[in-house]
């Protein structure tokens, strides 16, 4: 019958081999991850039976020796790592978030077609400079202009007021917490930029094109319609980019300080991240320091693990408000 579909062995016959493979490359994936984190923790199972996990965790300074009789005497504490991580990564998401989505909105809405082009091209060019030369221009030129202007004036202006944001005149230090956060804004920037665009783009034109004939301006038409249509993109990319943040080591390990085993008192002091952390000390590591660097590895992957879930939660509850509005 003309217009009916019929299927015949033939066109069947592909069904079973590419079940398969789309099968087994799910298999695989999980099985590369089930292997990473596996071979990590064996690397650190030397650690715990000297130090529990919630020490480890939660204290500061790193040291660790093996006696003569083989006992393992260890001093390691994660927290200076976790809290430069997670400092870092929220003052860099917090820079580079509404400057990301502002340039997104400005190259899909407002910009003219002759110059959103070439934006973009460069956007997606910036997001593709190694980190070792973002931290390399940032070490030699922005970290000092940081430390002269910016910090300088946050902690003369209401550094009495919020300690973590005093600095002492006398000592200024070469390194700090604040301008690795800055230099992760500057990473992550082009990845919230190129997300974004892609959110607002995916916005039906019919929802943009129903409130300006009802006589709302561009302004308008962004805040009403794309912004809360978008919301939940425009906050997935956010957070993506924050897991990529998370996860930064060259440019971080330049900046941010090396060597520190506490918490600095201030933001404009050195610190440390756990990736740095582990790219600076693994190659001259014992082997109990190794246990450690891999106990902080495990933290990382915990830490990452924890952003992607939230994201998968916030997400799937956005999407069952808008449902439930529709």
């Amino acid at each position: 019958m003309t217009g009916n579909v019929r299927f015949n062995r033939s066109t069947l016959s592909g069904e079973l081999p590419f079940r398969l493979i789309t099968i087994a490359g799910v298999c695989i994936a999980v099985g590369l991850v089930a292997a990473l984190v596996g071979v990590i923790f064996e690397r650190s199972l030397i650690l715990w039976p000297a130090e529990d996990l919630w020490t480890f965790i939660t204290s500061s300074g790193w040291f660790g020796k093996v006696d003569e009789s083989g006992a393992v005497t260890a001093a390691f504490g994660a927290w200076p790592m976790i809290w430069g991580t997670i400092v870092t990564s929220i003052i860099g998401i917090v820079v580079a978030a509404p400057v990301g989505i502002f340039a997104a909105i400005y190259l899909v809405e407002l910009a003219p077609r002759r110059l959103a082009a070439p934006l973009t091209f460069l956007v997606e060019v910036v997001a593709a400079i190694p980190s070792v030369v973002v931290g390399l221009w940032a070490l030699g030129e922005l970290s000092p202009r940081l430390r002269d202007s910016v910090e300088w004036w946050v902690a003369s202006s209401i550094g009495h007021l919020i300690p973590w944001l005093s600095e002492d005149p006398t000592q200024p230090s070469d390194t700090s917490v604040f301008r690795a956060g800055i230099v992760l804004a500057i990473m992550i920037t082009p990845m919230v930029a190129a997300v974004s665009r892609e959110v607002i783009r995916s916005v039906p034109q019919s929802l943009r094109e129903g409130l300006v004939g009802m006589g709302a301006t561009k302004w308008e038409t962004i805040r009403l319609v794309i912004l809360p249509t978008a919301r939940v993109g425009l906050f997935g990319a956010a957070l993506l980019a924050f897991g990529r943040a998370v996860g930064e080591t060259i440019a971080v390990r330049l900046v941010i300080g090396m060597n520190i085993t506490q918490v600095p008192p201030t933001l404009f002091q050195p610190g440390a991240s756990i990736a740095a952390q582990i790219a600076g000390a693994y190659g001259e590591a014992s082997t109990i320091e190794k246990g450690a660097l891999a106990g902080l590895g495990l933290s990382l992957f915990l830490i990452t693990l924890c952003i992607s879930l939230l994201v998968r939660t916030l997400m799937w509850r956005s999407a069952d408000k808008m449902r439930a509005k529709a």
